[in-house]
């Protein structure tokens, strides 16, 4: 029996987006092609201590590859997700009995960073390290299929076949390539400008119904799966850092990132505002659009700090503030749609981790991240992360996990024909995350 028809109405005219920076790694999945909150392009060590970036030229450009020829860097990372959508079961009195789960996705997904660092001190005489790096910094892959069975009556053998598939699928992302050059004038103090170039990749969106039997239950009464175009202009970004070392077992660290207008063109869907949750929507244009996101600046404040006692110990903590109450306003060119204001709200960020040697020989690294949101304290995150690693004649492998859940309220995203999408649903998701980082350095 497919339960769903209370929720009945005409065919989805909008999708919510989907988001949060951390990271490639952690945009709330749903919404990341509105809001890229939570990117974090660090390595398996900085990951796992929590993904503190102040040793990592990616988040920090005063950090280089002092003292190293050539230092070359690979990751291999992949991001398992499990989201669950279900809807309140009521009982005689309006009471909610329990959440009925019916739909269930388990997309994973994989990326393959990497970086080139050397130093050049040797050959001009002056203490300069250069980096050229590569990474996904705006991650819009989703995979949502939702299964739906017909609801027949008593004396068939087969009461309730599938009937069709609601398909709502993202594919693609902003890549960074980014150029870091980092300068150590003083023995003491580092100084470091990055340079992100941002390009799209393999950019799509795909949604539709697609129809075995005709049922009530579906959001239409044939197969119309359409697939849209959707691309993304090239712009840059610039980011300045300070490394200064008061003690030999301290260093502190001072970052700065420009705000960047990002533009996007499709025959598709542009962003809304959906007015009863007042989070991030679409709506199908209806001729090709073009629309612009402005990602804010940020200000990043870290330290790296070597504990005194028997245990070889090492503490990183990296904070970022990111304003962006002053970008929440979308610039939409299209027919029915001008500008979207999404009230969005600062979020801070905030990345503890340890690492202690066992007997000196393996680390034991382990951290935390608090993610905040735009959208408001329900789309907060805190995150989970652990890993180790190995060095065998220049060459060092890391692996690091990460995990954490979020829960939200949203509208079905696909609503059968003659009903009305009044009540909203519960979503959940949880992330495991697993990286693996090979360098080697001469």
């Amino acid at each position: 029996m497919h339960f769903k028809d209370r929720y009945k109405s005409r065919f989805l005219k909008f999708f919510p987006a989907i988001f949060l920076f951390l990271s490639a790694i952690y945009a709330q999945h749903y919404f990341s092609p509105v809001l890229p909150v939570g990117s974090l392009p660090v390595d398996a060590r900085s990951l796992a201590m929590g993904g503190t970036g102040i040793n990592n030229t990616r988040l920090q450009p005063a950090f280089g590859d002092f003292g190293y020829l050539f230092r070359i860097s690979l990751d291999l990372e992949a991001r398992a997700t499990r989201e669950t959508r279900s809807f309140p079961v009521i009982d005689m009195f309006d009471d909610v009995v329990t959440q009925n789960a019916y739909v269930v996705n388990r997309p994973v997904f994989y990326s393959v960073p990497w970086s080139i660092g050397t130093d050049i001190t040797k050959w001009l005489k002056l203490p300069v390290s250069l980096s050229v790096s590569q990474f996904p910094t705006w991650d819009f892959r989703y995979d949502y299929q939702e299964e739906v069975r017909a609801s027949l009556g008593s004396g068939v053998y087969n009461r309730d076949p599938v009937a069709g598939y609601h398909i709502f699928r993202m594919k693609g992302f902003i890549q960074s390539t980014s150029f870091n050059i980092a300068l150590r004038p003083l023995a003491k103090v580092q100084l470091g400008l990055n340079v992100e170039m941002l390009s799209g990749s393999d950019l799509s969106q795909e949604i539709g119904v697609h129809v075995l039997q005709a049922d009530d239950a579906l959001a239409a009464d044939s197969t119309t799966i359409t697939q849209y175009d959707f691309s993304v202009g090239q712009s840059s970004r610039f980011s300045y850092g300070i490394l200064f070392s008061p003690l030999k077992s301290l260093t502190l660290g001072v970052s700065m990132k420009s705000e960047v207008d990002v533009s996007f063109t499709t025959d598709g869907y542009v962003p809304i505002l959906h007015e009863r949750t007042q989070l991030p929507g679409f709506v199908l244009a209806d001729t090709v659009s073009n629309y612009s996101i402005v990602l804010p600046s940020e200000i990043g404040f870290g330290f790296s700090a070597r504990l005194r006692n028997k245990i070889k110990t090492q503490v990183n903590g990296h904070f970022i503030y990111s304003d962006w109450s002053q970008v929440d306003q979308v610039i939409v060119n299209a027919s029915s749609i001008d500008t979207v204001n999404f009230q969005y709200e600062p979020a801070w960020f905030a990345h503890i981790g340890l690492e202690q040697w066992i007997l000196n020989k393996t680390p034991f690294r382990f951290g935390f991240m608090y993610l905040g949101s735009p959208l408001g304290n329900e789309f907060e995150r805190t995150i989970i992360t652990f890993g180790t690693g190995w060095t065998y004649h220049g060459v060092t492998l890391d692996i690091a996990a990460a995990v954490d859940g979020l829960d939200y309220q949203y509208f079905d995203l696909f609503v059968p024909e003659g009903q009305d999408a009044t009540d909203l649903e519960m979503v959940k998701e949880s992330t495991l995350m697993v990286k693996a980082s090979i360098m080697y350095s001469f």
